[in-house]
């Protein structure tokens, strides 16, 4: 619910900036600034002014030398006619003659501009009272618009700042289209050439500054004193400059900012012939742009820290500028500010709400971990505003938090025992280096819970006894216990009790042992020597005691050697394991003939040297030729042998042909006090149980086969450094 809420008020944030953004750019809230980047970025679309454009100004020389104006038609007409004698390639002139004067003065006017040849005018459109508002347009008089080459429109038109920029290149009025005087211009002096835009009627043209054309005084030229090297084949527009006489504009700043109607046909046609024309991308292009430009913002707001909110801010608007001024120079022209104010109004309101929820968090936390953190930590507090206070208080809370943690993180470690902590959801997020030990680093067990962890390692928990057995046979007795610093967070200890179930599980066996096998033989004494033994003969009781006396010396025996291995271990020594497999077979020779079973044997003639405790490992091989001896009938073979094993280690193996292993010691033939079989004569398993503890102690490995046809075979693979050779 609450990601719900925050994500609404993303959702809002960024749906009210776009309708800010869409509402400035359509209103023009950002006009001014938008053109001032415009008027900067078009300076270097432009090129050099060309050089097929002469501009003949009437001018305030041209006035006190020829008359005051208006001129009489009959001196347009000198000029025209003494400017043909410089050879122009064509003259257009923006002077409206659309009312008759003396009528000579328009023939003579009409005949100049016939015999010229190359004659463009200029006309105008009004809206005629009491009509309707559609413009009409305003010819010449009809004998100077016969007489001219071709005419064209001089309607000029400022953006919302009162800057002309753009002219129509292309005007319609009356529903006929009407083209303006240098689009007419530059298709007849260069229809070939000229490429005139096809995605606007409205190009916006780069202003030279002002004089940037060369010009000659319309006195001059009427004198014959302007040159002819520079109106020759050139483009010559004639227009007014003169003080006074209205035909005066608002350019770009860096143009000058007041420049004549000639001096800006000029720049127009200049714009045209060169290609230097600026078009205004298309709307949909804009809104996409505009609206692309918030929502990157928006997502960086959303994804990343608040450092990179500013960060992009501020990268967003160096990037819509440097978008903006390329765009120009490439030829499209594309407002970006309405996005750049999106991006300032958005970025605080953004801060703003992120703050309130930095402090609504700061208050509940503060609120949450006080009573825990004691009264002198939140006087500690202070800051110059709420937000500061909030700060301090949540700082000394952490830091008392952390220094809890610390205490906690502390006696984890010093723990012997395996130790986690769980949060409120039961899901880890601490252990402990024995802990570890169990189930992993911290990428393995971080966010599991216990029975997910159990099941990953194979272990089993039994809730009853609250106990837990690792898969490789450890018992773990779990406490738990909540923690200070947060009711929620939970502490489980894993107290290993392997030693204790082992040594109760001795203790049971001790007690049988006792109860059963050491009993059972004292009991057949007792009775042999009372009444039980009077009606045997003398020799064969005074045998039956000695084998039960010598029975319990036995067993007594193999219970306090099992007993001297664990709790004093062995103490290796050089050993010739050839010369110990001599010597044992020697000490079970004199059984084996009683038995009438061969005793055969398979040892190296060079001494095999292995790191081993004499004492326990004679003892071991001696129990396992006794047993291969005593289940082994009459006839039959055991085989003792010394040979190279598996990557060439001493094996030591013992081989008999008897009945094998009974059924219910094949799963587990080491198992102290384990099954017992009567095949043989009373056992108590301590044979097989002491043989194990040895192979353990030296570090070795034992292998048992028996079949189920007879026969059984035990291999003794010894960890030796000194390996026997073929």
């Amino acid at each position: 619910m609450k990601n719900f809420r925050l994500f609404g008020e993303w959702l809002l944030l960024f749906g009210a900036t776009i309708v800010l953004v869409l509402t400035a750019w359509q209103q023009e809230w950002t006009h001014r600034i938008d053109y001032s980047l415009l008027d900067f970025a078009s300076q270097y679309r432009m090129a050099e002014p060309s050089d097929e454009i002469v501009i003949v100004e009437i001018d305030d020389r041209a006035l006190s030398e020829i008359g005051n104006w208006p001129w009489d038609r009959a001196r347009h007409a000198e000029l025209i006619d003494q400017l043909s004698t410089y050879g122009p390639k064509l003259t257009v002139v923006d002077i409206l003659f659309v009312d008759p004067t003396q009528p000579e003065s328009d023939a003579q006017l009409s005949r100049s501009v016939a015999e010229a040849g190359n004659v463009i005018l200029a006309h105008a459109f009004a809206r005629p009272l009491g009509a309707s508002n559609d413009p009409v347009p305003v010819f010449p008089i009809p004998e100077l618009a016969n007489a001219a080459q071709d005419v064209g429109h001089v309607s000029v038109g400022a953006d919302s700042d009162g800057v002309v920029r753009r002219f129509a290149l292309e005007f319609e009025a009356s529903g006929q289209q009407y083209d303006h005087l240098t689009k007419v211009a530059a298709l007849s002096a260069d229809a070939e050439t000229v490429e005139l835009p096809q995605d606007t009627a409205e190009p916006i043209v780069p202003m030279h500054p002002y004089g940037s054309f060369v010009s000659y005084s319309a006195g001059d030229v009427v004198a014959g004193q302007a040159s002819r090297e520079f109106l020759s084949g050139k483009i010559v527009l004639i227009g007014s400059t003169a003080q006074g006489l209205g035909d005066r504009y608002t350019v770009a700043d860096h143009a000058g900012r007041i420049m004549s109607g000639v001096e800006m046909q000029a720049n127009l046609l200049s714009a045209i012939l060169q290609n230097e024309l600026i078009a205004d991308l298309d709307d949909w292009i804009v809104g996409a742009a505009l609206v692309a430009a918030i929502a990157l913002l928006f997502l960086t707001f959303w994804q990343f820290p608040p450092v990179w909110g500013l960060r992009l801010s501020l990268a967003l608007i160096a990037a819509l500028v440097a978008l903006s001024t390329a765009l120009v120079v490439s030829g499209h022209w594309m407002p970006v500010f309405p996005a750049i104010l999106g991006v300032v109004v958005a970025y605080p309101l953004w801060g703003w709400r992120r703050l309130s929820a930095v402090s609504r968090f700061l208050e509940v936390e503060a609120q949450a971990l006080m009573p825990r953190a004691g009264k002198e930590v939140a006087d500690g507090s202070s800051g110059f505003d709420t937000v500061a206070r909030q700060v301090s208080l949540m700082r000394n809370l952490i830091g008392a938090t952390r220094e809890r943690l610390a205490f906690l993180r502390k006696t984890l470690s010093a723990s012997p025992d395996p130790m986690m902590v769980f949060d409120a959801e039961d899901r880890a997020i601490l252990m402990n280096e024995q802990a570890m030990v169990m189930f992993g680093e911290e990428s393995d067990w971080s966010g599991l819970t216990l029975f997910q962890l159990l099941a990953e390692n194979r272990a089993q928990f039994d809730t009853k006894m609250e106990e837990i057995t690792s898969a490789d046979g450890r018992e773990f007795l779990v406490a738990s216990s909540e923690v200070e610093i947060d009711e929620q967070i939970k502490i489980i200890t894993m107290r290993d009790i392997t030693k204790i179930r082992e040594s109760e599980q001795q203790r049971r066996e001790m007690l049988e042992f006792l109860s059963h096998d050491m009993r059972s033989p004292q009991a057949a004494i007792v009775g042999l020597v009372g009444a039980a033994g009077k009606n045997l003969p003398e020799q064969e009781r005074m045998e039956r005691i000695e084998s039960q006396a010598r029975r319990t010396l036995k067993l007594t025996d193999d219970f306090v050697q099992i007993a001297r291995l664990e709790y004093e271990g062995i103490e290796p020594i050089e050993t010739d394991i050839g010369a110990l497999l001599h010597e044992a077979t020697d000490r079970a020779y004199p059984l084996a003939k009683r038995k009438h079973i061969k005793l055969e044997t398979s040892l190296p003639m060079e001494p095999v040297f292995c790191m081993v405790e004499a004492y326990s490992l004679s003892r071991a091989i001696d129990n396992l030729i006794g047993n291969a001896l005593k289940f082994s009938s009459k006839g039959e073979t055991v085989k003792v042998a010394l040979k190279g094993g598996e990557n060439s280690a001493p094996v030591i193996e013992v081989v008999d042909e008897g009945p094998g292993l009974p059924p219910e010691r094949v799963s587990n033939p080491f198992a102290r006090f384990g099954a017992r079989t009567k095949g043989a004569g009373p056992s108590a398993g301590l044979g097989l149980a002491y043989v194990k503890k040895v192979v353990d102690e030296h570090e070795a490995e034992i292998r048992v086969r028996t079949k189920s046809d007879g026969g059984t075979s035990f291999e003794i693979i010894l960890n030796c450094e000194q390996m026997i050779s073929d």
